[in-house]
């Protein structure tokens, strides 16, 4: 079955307006200082693979564009209508990225087949573990990092497992938040999950499966299309964090980027071995992995302002990332505070691709969003 451009568009339009009620569900209603002012969420509508067809502009996180579900999906054996999966383990899935971001999924049935996943992350004020908020640049372990869950059922059928949210709320020092962010979240997948029902009913089952895959489809076209109007080359870079409080000395990221046609390798191989404060960016050799191409969606976003801002934007990304590096690190590595090295990260990423196009991409920057 084939979708026409005009139908595509307006599928586009209707998931991103899904994706932002889900935000706006869980803005509002959320309890922590970290999800209502900082928005250190987020909210996706996946497909049935768990790769991300939707986000929203305006709320949350902007970083997770391209992030997938697929592996920590692969390790629930079934999914039945109204259960809801979660993880916050950084080394099971690789899906979290640091044990205070609880990661949650549900799926969505029509006739008795999987067609679609709401997902979404909280960050939780507090996962118990050596310190208050469970992060700090002096821890050595993830096992100092809190109470890990590998994926497991949180609801089974639409009913909690009262067990698993006693062992949760036990280890944590605020457990009233994080029971009312957790609630929020549910309710975001929920309101997600009406917003896919009432498209599948606009537009059939089948318009609805195949407009998904078409969009990501698109927007690897579109990503390509940027790609092949860099000059084909490599482009090295290289930048520190400078906050290992351990070590004593800058944590060195270096990439070299090859530009081959309408696709593109980063190359992270000179980057320093991983280090024993909590910089370590956990990616599971994840040659996509969202945190590796956070900086490559700002820079496709800055290149092209009307990017379909979905999974199909990875497509033509291939990542190397050795294991045992900062940016792949062996368990039970510390992890808690890798935002300070993904800050660099961007910024060494926007480096390479302005060395090969200076004229069009800003100076190498840290903290960048896409609003």
């Amino acid at each position: 079955m084939t979708i026409d451009k005009i139908t595509l568009q307006v599928l586009a339009n209707h998931t991103r307006a899904a994706a932002e009620s889900m935000a706006y569900t869980l803005h509002r209603t959320a309890y922590s200082t970290f999800v209502k002012e900082t928005q250190d969420f987020s909210v996706t509508l996946l497909d049935a693979a768990g790769s991300t067809i939707a986000v929203p502009m305006d709320l949350g996180a902007t970083w997770f564009p391209g992030i997938s579900y697929a592996r920590a999906m692969a390790l629930i054996p079934s999914y039945e209508p109204e259960d809801i999966a979660f993880t916050n383990d950084p080394y099971s899935g690789f899906l979290a990225t640091h044990t205070p971001d609880l990661h949650l999924w549900k799926p969505i049935f029509h006739d008795g087949e999987v067609v679609c996943f709401t997902g979404g992350h909280i960050h939780n004020t507090d996962m118990g573990g050596a310190v208050p908020a469970s992060l700090s640049r002096s821890l050595t372990e993830v096992h100092q990092e809190g109470v890990r869950f590998p994926p497991m059922k949180l609801y089974r059928r639409g009913e909690i497992n009262e067990e698993i949210l006693k062992v949760m709320l036990l280890n944590v020092r605020k457990p009233e938040q994080n029971l009312g962010d957790l609630k929020a979240l549910v309710g975001a997948l929920r309101t997600g999950e009406r917003k896919v029902k009432a498209m599948i009913d606009k537009f059939g089952v089948k318009t609805f499966k195949t407009g998904l895959a078409g969009l990501l489809d698109y927007a690897e076209h579109q990503a390509r299309e940027i790609l092949s109007s860099i000059p084909d080359g490599e482009y090295s870079f290289c930048d520190y964090a400078d906050e290992d409080v351990i070590g004593g000395h800058p944590c060195r990221l270096a990439l070299k980027l090859r530009i081959e046609g309408d696709s593109a390798v980063l190359d992270f191989t000179d980057s320093d071995p991983q280090v024993m404060a909590s910089l370590n960016v956990p990616t599971g050799s994840d040659p996509r992995h969202t945190l590796l191409l956070v900086g490559v969606y700002y820079v496709l976003y800055t290149l092209n302002p009307g990017l379909l801002l979905n999974a199909g934007l990875t497509r033509p990304f291939t990542c190397i990332a050795p294991e045992g590096s900062i940016l792949n690190p062996t368990f039970p590595a510390a992890v808690g505070m890798r935002s300070l090295t993904c800050a660099r990260l961007r910024s060494l990423i926007f480096g390479a691709f302005a060395q090969a196009i200076p004229e069009r991409m800003p100076t190498a920057a840290g903290n960048v969003g896409l609003r």
